[in-house]
């Protein structure tokens, strides 16, 4: 992964979080889709820096492959992410032109044969602390929420 060259940008303070968000907003740039983010986010968070960059970065990996799927609409992606009560809340909405297909609870990955890692990769980490996960599919959106 190269860093995109407006990683000068602050999305938030965390600078995990910060690169994360700078990379995928340039390649959504370069793919025409409408990128917006909201978030406050403190420097240091009482979540592990690798499990923190796995949630936003297969969240935001798979909102942008869906956006690139879609050729016949404005895709966009909105990220809202913030800290309050001692609670991280994570939501990505994305457009979506094709439901995920799902198959036991899991979604079936659109990268390879089998279920995706993605996904239940963050369920396992918000299982760890305590937390909730939810995503569903509606009308053309893609809906991921992440509470921990």
């Amino acid at each position: 992964m190269t860093l995109p060259p407006d990683t000068a940008r602050t999305w938030c303070e965390n600078y995990a979080v910060n690169t994360i968000i700078s990379y995928y907003g340039e390649e959504a740039r370069k793919a025409s889709v409408d990128f917006s983010v909201r978030i406050q986010l403190p420097p240091s968070l009482p979540l592990r820096e690798p499990e923190l960059c796995s949630i936003f970065g297969n969240l935001l990996e798979n909102a942008l492959d869906a956006c690139r799927e879609c050729t016949d609409s404005a895709p966009f992606i909105r990220i809202c992410a913030q800290e309050d009560a001692s609670h991280i809340v994570i939501a990505v909405d994305n457009t979506c032109c094709h439901p995920p297909i799902e198959e036991n609870g899991r979604f079936r990955s659109t990268k390879h044969d089998g279920l995706g890692t993605g996904t239940a990769s963050i369920r396992s980490i918000a299982e760890r602390y305590q937390g909730v996960v939810d995503f569903r599919y509606e009308d053309g959106i893609f809906y991921a929420s992440v509470m921990l």
